[in-house]
Formats: structure tokens, C-alpha cells, sequence
């Protein structure tokens, strides 16, 4: 009988474990990732990328639930970069020196990997100073 209960016991404590556990775990994670090029298509290594969460939305779609700090990337010698985050609307801001910025706004929805690739164009600014 005691081998019984102490089996009992044991059920509901890992029930118990189960539940805690699935309640503190905010959502899916989803991934952010992508190559960053020139309009000539090459990559650009050390372009930043940040994403910033829009929590426009949120009180009426539950899969809105973000990751509530900015994520900060750089880029790879080939121009790719990779973030985790939860679902959700995110702003993404892509910038790298002597190029004009990329902002775009992207849906995670927690399936997976979504690719975000961009093209940067030389900034206007920089390609007249260089004339």
C-alpha cells in the first residue's frame, strides 16, 4: 500500500511540474534571420540589425506577445544574421555605414524560421561626398 501511495504521490508531483512549467514558458520562439546586401548583391559583413517589438495590438491578439526588449545582430562576413524571439509584430531596423537604412515590419507567428533579407543602397549623402 505505501508503494501505492508514493507512486500516487509521484504522478501528481510531476502533473504538477507539467503545469508550472507550461505556464511560465511565454509562447513558441520563433526565428529572425537573413542576409544583408548591397544593390549590387554583396553581402555586407557588420551591418546592425535591431528589432523592436510593436506592441500595437497586443490586448486583442493573443499571439502578439513579443519579446518586450530591443534584440540587437550584427552581421557575419556573409552578410547573415539570426535572433530568436517570440511571436509577434516587430519593427526591424537594418543599418550599416555609408548605406541607407532598411526598416521593415515583420510578423512572427512561432513556426519556425521567417527570413528577413535586405538591400541596402549607398546613401545619397556619402555617394556625393565621394564625387
Amino acid at each position: 500500500m505505501n508503494r501505492l501511495y508514493n507512486r500516487w504521490d509521484m504522478r501528481k508531483f510531476l502533473l504538477l511540474v507539467c503545469i508550472v512549467l507550461s505556464i511560465a514558458t511565454p509562447g513558441r520562439a520563433a526565428i529572425l534571420s537573413g542576409t544583408v546586401r548591397d544593390s549590387e548583391g554583396a553581402v555586407i559583413p557588420r551591418a546592425h540589425v535591431v528589432v523592436h517589438w510593436d506592441s500595437a495590438g497586443s490586448s486583442y491578439l493573443k499571439d502578439n506577445i513579443g519579446t518586450k526588449e530591443d534584440k540587437i545582430a550584427t552581421t557575419d562576413a556573409n552578410g547573415q544574421y539570426s535572433l530568436d524571439l517570440q511571436p509577434g509584430f516587430y519593427d526591424v531596423f537594418i543599418s550599416a555605414s555609408a548605406f541607407s537604412p532598411h526598416c521593415e515590419k515583420v510578423r512572427l507567428n512561432g513556426k519556425g524560421t521567417k527570413r528577413l533579407d535586405a538591400k541596402l543602397k549607398v546613401s545619397p549623402v556619402t555617394s556625393q561626398e565621394l564625387d
